[in-house]
């Protein structure tokens, strides 16, 4: 008889018993129409990722809840999977390729996808392994990636549906742009920080009134050259009176309007706006209001590029700014510069100040908007603490349509075909635009949109995309009419408005019942 150790180790121990209920089926979700029903689906993580101490609580809250509904008697699910994390993946893929000496853009979409791939299947199953030495018990036949062929059948179908209900857009709109990654991003993905910036004050000459001056505050000088008018309160007695007149643009040299707005606050700064409609959203708006020139001085990587003249071409932000500075001393409009405490929005991943930059991009107009608040107001859906009731109902009540499109490879694709030879697309003309899961038959006459799904676009169907939607077949084998709606969902505040009222939203659309049985879960 072996001795027994006085120490408890676990390796001797925890990988021999994990593998034995593994390969028992201990873990498993089987329907039993004698049992109470219990699911749920876990969060899930990134594949660049690895187990970080928030997980770590996170899963073992939800195998606490699986292992008591177990023991409770109730048939139990817990299903697993990983997400492709598209804007993150691409960034970590594409810094390998960089210190291999070349890009994503030499090697192209295909050859790029493949190395992709190969980094995901070496790094992605870090995290599931991590999951099983914390002696999750998931049912790991379940386990479900966003870049499955069965899932992402699930992620096409959607965006098919909603187009053709007038849900999904195209159009020409200021987003939310990251000057690293090259790519759109939607209102969520901006992280806002507190800094200590500068104010300027500055004066542009009145073009009719030489020697007199209007006095303009900003924080952006780096833009000028993107100015086209000069916007005050038409309720301003100090200015109202020079509506309609114009003053002179400092460099490029150019004679822009004085227009009336009401947007312009009249007791901030000097109640004079510059307006820059291709940089910045309230400029853009007011632009549109007075049909204003757009003139985009920034390059997609928010250096300057031609139209913001020879001084400034090929100059970052930071460079362009300190010239800008420079140029209006020298030529005598700088008044004073100030201290200024703001709020500067940053890109989640690239950790750079975003650029609002107008961009044809794909949006949503979110379905179910009112169903989603009643859901939760009417206690079908419960959050616990309650209190995160208020975050979820004040996003929902301040909504915008959602950028859904993203300017990389890694993800799933757009299902959009243009015809080729066709000048002037007609997105509405069936004969231009084709809009399938599938690509349209005659495949070689038709070019496919390059931009894929922002990855919240694929996680939103997490719930019953998982079970097997929209396949009939496959719903009836993995027992979506059993285990869905699932029982509880624990996840980060922080995602609230990413995931959980999005997942809500997607599940009201798609899903067939009443209210009670299409909303995706009963306990946040």
């Amino acid at each position: 008889m072996s001795e027994i150790s006085k120490a408890y180790n676990p390796s001797e121990v925890e990988n021999k018993w994990y593998a034995k209920w593994v390969s028992e089926g201990c873990f498993e979700g089987r329907p039993d129409s004698s049992k109470e029903a219990y699911s749920i689906v876990i969060p899930p993580p990134n594949v660049t990722g690895v187990l970080t101490m928030g997980h770590v609580l996170n899963n073992t809250i939800q195998d606490i809840l699986i292992r008591r509904a177990r023991q409770l008697g109730k048939a139990a699910v817990w299903i697993p999977g990983t997400d492709h994390a598209g804007v993150a993946t691409q960034t970590k893929v594409e810094k390998v390729l960089r210190e291999e000496g070349t890009s994503a853009r030499k090697l192209g979409r295909e050859k790029f996808i493949e190395r992709a791939k190969d980094w995901r299947d070496k790094h992605g199953g870090i995290i599931i392994e991590q999951l099983k030495k914390l002696g999750a018990s998931c049912d790991w036949s379940r386990l479900v990636h966003t870049l499955d062929d069965d899932y992402s059948e699930a992620v096409l179908t959607a965006f098919v549906k909603l187009y053709k209900q007038g849900y999904i857009y195209r159009g020409k709109r200021m987003v939310n742009w990251c000057p690293v990654n090259l790519t759109a991003l939607s209102d969520e993905e901006v992280i806002m920080k507190h800094e200590s910036g500068k104010f300027y004050k500055m004066k542009y000459e009145i073009a009719e009134e030489p020697g007199k001056y209007l006095e303009i505050c900003t924080t952006r000088p780096e833009t000028i050259m993107g100015d086209t008018a000069v916007a005050v309160n038409p309720d301003d007695e100090r200015y109202a009176h020079l509506i309609g007149k114009h003053c002179w643009r400092p460099f490029p040299r150019a004679k822009i309007k004085i227009i009336g707005d009401k947007y312009v606050d009249m007791s901030f700064g000097t109640g004079a706006l510059k307006i820059t409609p291709a940089h910045d959203p309230a400029d853009f708006e007011i632009g549109q209001r007075h049909n204003l020139e757009t003139i985009d001085i920034m390059n997609p990587d928010a250096t300057m590029n031609e139209l913001a003249g020879e001084d400034f071409k090929g100059l970052n932000r930071e460079e362009a700014r300190k010239l800008a500075v420079q140029k209006l001393k020298d030529l005598g409009l700088l008044i004073e510069v100030q201290d200024y405490e703001h709020n500067v929005g940053y890109s989640e991943r690239g950790d750079v100040p975003i650029e609002p930059r107008l961009s044809d991009q794909w949006f949503l107009k979110y379905p179910k908007i009112e169903e989603a608040k009643k859901a939760v107001e009417s206690g079908l859906i419960k959050f616990w603490p309650k209190r995160w009731e208020k975050t979820y109902t004040h996003w929902l009540d301040n909504i915008r349509d959602w950028c859904i499109s993203r300017q990389i490879w890694w993800g799933h694709r757009i299902p959009v075909w243009y015809k080729k030879g066709v000048e002037k697309i007609d997105l509405k003309n069936p004969e231009h635009v084709y809009v399938g899961v599938n690509p349209p038959a005659d495949k070689e006459n038709w070019v496919q949109d390059e931009d894929s799904l922002d990855t919240w676009a694929s996680s939103w169907l997490w719930p019953f995309a998982t079970m097997g939607w929209p396949n009939e077949k496959a719903m009836e084998d993995k027992s979506l009419k059993y285990f869905y709606p699932t029982s509880d969902l624990v996840t980060g505040p922080d995602i609230i408005f990413f995931w959980v009222a999005r997942m809500i939203m997607a599940g009201l659309e798609f899903m067939d019942g009443d209210d009670a049985h299409k909303n995706p879960v009963k306990n946040v």
